[in-house]
């Protein structure tokens, strides 16, 4: 006989039972290690993700600048256009004022009605070119002011986008510096943990985490796993009770548990 505390009690049991007893202490102790293990798992991957996503707020800034400038840019090419165009059309108004100029020379040396009418009406016509000119230049114009409007107020708003990600890029590297020290003060706790745990559970645990999205060690409530919810089988149950060894859901794989006091399993095993 040897004297144990059971349920805050000092009681004398037998050497077989207090073997038992051993044995559901020390499979309680893992179970634990797995679960604050996996706590640290999941703090790391949502930090490690947290680190993705502020890498991605700078990669989306910067992509909408990309966006402006290429805008900018178009823009940039119209105002070239338009200035090419009037450019042309100034060239062709110059060109009908020297003929007209020159016809109305000509029509001070003619010497019959019928050469001054001709002249005229071929003045009349240079005129109206000169008319139609004008105004598509004066469109132009107005144009150019509207698009070199719009160039300006786009310049404006990338040089505010332009400081917002210098903002952005230093309160990012500081979050990043933040979340790598986060990260690497939990690893230091892992290998803690991780080095109480024999190198089977401990590789056993690994697989799971890395196929079951970090969810590896799960409680079983009303006779339900609750990783995939699936029901458990009364030799589970008996398993679990028994302390024996780990054991695992036959419908996800997950290693299961039972809190303590979990009174509804324990008189459904019994």
């Amino acid at each position: 006989m040897e004297l144990v505390r059971i349920d805050g009690c000092r009681r004398f049991v037998s050497s077989e039972v207090h073997k038992i007893i051993s044995q559901e202490d020390a499979m309680n102790e893992r179970i634990e290690v797995l679960r604050r293990l996996q706590s640290i798992d999941t703090q790391v991957k949502r930090l490690v993700g947290d680190k993705l996503y502020r890498g991605y707020d700078v990669q989306k800034k910067q992509h909408h600048i990309q966006q402006k400038k290429a805008e900018l840019s178009k823009l940039g090419e119209e105002i070239k256009s338009v200035q090419k165009n009037v450019g042309s059309k100034e060239l062709d108004l110059k060109s009908r004022e020297a003929e007209i100029n020159k016809l109305r020379l000509q029509m001070n040396q003619v010497k019959t009605n019928k050469e001054y009418n001709a002249i005229k009406t071929e003045i009349g016509g240079k005129e109206a070119d000169k008319s139609v000119l004008e105004d598509a230049i004066l469109g132009m114009m107005s144009q150019y002011e509207e698009i070199q409007q719009r160039y300006k107020s786009f310049e404006k708003e990338i040089e505010h986008e332009e400081t917002q990600l210098k903002e952005l890029q230093r309160q990012v590297e500081t979050d990043m510096k933040t979340l790598e020290t986060e990260i690497n003060e939990l690893k230091k706790k892992r290998d803690k943990y991780a080095s109480m745990l024999d190198s089977d559970t401990l590789q056993q645990y690994n697989r799971l985490v890395s196929h079951k999205d970090a969810v590896a060690v799960v409680n079983v409530v009303n006779k339900v796993c609750q990783g995939c919810f699936m029901s458990v089988t009364a030799q589970i149950l008996n398993q679990l009770m028994s302390g024996k060894d780990l054991t695992f859901c036959n419908s996800c794989g997950r290693i299961l548990y039972l809190e303590s006091g979990n009174e509804d399993v324990e008189e459904d095993v019994k």
